[in-house]
């Protein structure tokens, strides 16, 4: 499981898996990089964490990634 150094990162993370998603290290838009899921419905995955999230329609789906600052992974 990916880890990382802000806890609603990691609970992002415990939630996609949970929910049967699975999470990958996501270097997004902005410069942002951190835990994202891809998604045919923006649901699948709002639905199933409280952490607040953004997303980007990557015209298949979505990429769906927690609204936090980017953090590195821990070694």
């Amino acid at each position: 499981m990916l880890k990382y150094q802000e806890k609603d990162l990691n609970q992002f993370v415990k939630d996609m898996i949970e929910a049967g998603l699975e999470p990958y290290h996501y270097h997004g838009r902005y410069f942002w990089q951190g835990p994202a899921v891809n998604v045919d419905n923006l649901q699948e995955a709002l639905s199933n964490t409280k952490v607040s999230c953004q997303w980007d329609n990557m015209g298949l789906g979505f990429v769906v990634y927690p609204k936090i600052s980017g953090m590195e992974i821990k070694e």
